[in-house]
C-alpha cells in the first residue's frame, strides 16, 4: 500500500510539472514520468501486459513523436502574446467552481 502512494505520488507530481513547466520539452518529460509512473503502478497491480504497452506505445511512441514536434516547432524563441488578459481568471474561477463541485459530490 504504501508503494502505491508512493507511486501515485509520482504521477500527480509528473502531471503537476506538464500544466507548470514553463518549456515545452520539460513538460514532455514531466508526462513521460507520468506515464512511467502509471506503467509502475499496473505492474504492481499485476498487470504487467498493460504495464508494457503503456510503456512501449505510450512512453515511447507517442512520447518520442511530441518530442519531436517540440523541437521541429522551434516552440521555445517565440514570445507569448498577451491576449485576452482576463482568461486566466476564468480558467482559475472556473477551475475553483470545478474543485468545490468535485468536493461537494465526495461528501455528499
Amino acid at each position: 500500500m504504501i508503494g502505491f502512494l508512493i507511486v501515485a505520488a509520482l504521477a500527480v507530481a509528473g502531471g503537476a510539472l506538464v500544466i507548470t513547466a514553463r518549456q515545452p520539452v520539460h513538460a514532455a518529460l514531466g508526462l513521460v514520468g507520468t506515464l512511467l509512473s502509471v506503467a509502475v503502478a499496473y505492474v504492481m497491480l499485476d498487470a504487467h501486459f498493460l504495464a508494457a504497452i503503456q510503456v512501449i506505445v505510450y512512453a515511447g511512441a507517442v512520447m518520442v513523436l511530441f518530442l519531436f514536434v517540440i523541437m521541429l516547432l522551434n516552440v521555445e524563441q517565440q514570445r507569448p502574446a498577451a491576449r485576452w488578459p482576463w482568461l486566466r481568471w476564468a480558467a482559475y474561477a472556473s477551475g475553483l467552481v470545478g474543485a468545490v463541485a468535485v468536493a461537494a459530490t465526495a461528501l455528499s
